[in-house]
């Protein structure tokens, strides 16, 4: 499946607290109607300015941005695992009991509480990047 930038953008904002467009084009340094012709697809190459407060202010690779322009962005990234430890036999137990045993509105829950531990994660050893290259 390809994931357009629009795609990834509009997902992203509203995973973010749903943003508004408005409330991201600030954060960003553009307009909402900006905001907007990327998410709707008109806009497909924004500025490289543009790029890095999106990659900023939505927690998305720059690499990720670029992907989903090119059209080479198969996976949303927070839907990716290659960060964790895998090796963990608990762990590995865990995610075949939560595919196997739950259904619906819980097994949404159980995953939705995995995909922002982890975002969480990814914020932190960002952050802690950021601090050790200043």
């Amino acid at each position: 499946m390809q994931i357009t930038l629009g795609q990834l953008i509009r997902e992203a904002r509203l995973r973010a607290s749903d943003m508004t467009q408005r409330e991201l084009a600030k954060l960003v340094g553009t307009s909402m109607e900006n905001i907007t012709s990327i998410e709707n697809g008109r806009n497909k190459q924004p500025s490289p300015e543009i790029v890095t407060g999106l990659s900023k202010y939505l927690d998305i690779e720059i690499a990720d941005l670029y992907s989903a322009m090119a059209g080479t962005l198969n996976t949303y990234p927070w839907e990716r695992v290659g960060d964790l430890d895998l090796k963990d036999p608990e762990l590995e137990l865990m995610f075949r009991q939560v595919d196997r045993l739950l259904e619906g509105e819980a097994k949404d829950r159980v995953k939705s509480f995995i995909r922002f531990t982890l975002d969480e994660e990814r914020r932190r050893r960002r952050h802690e990047q950021e601090e050790k290259q200043k």
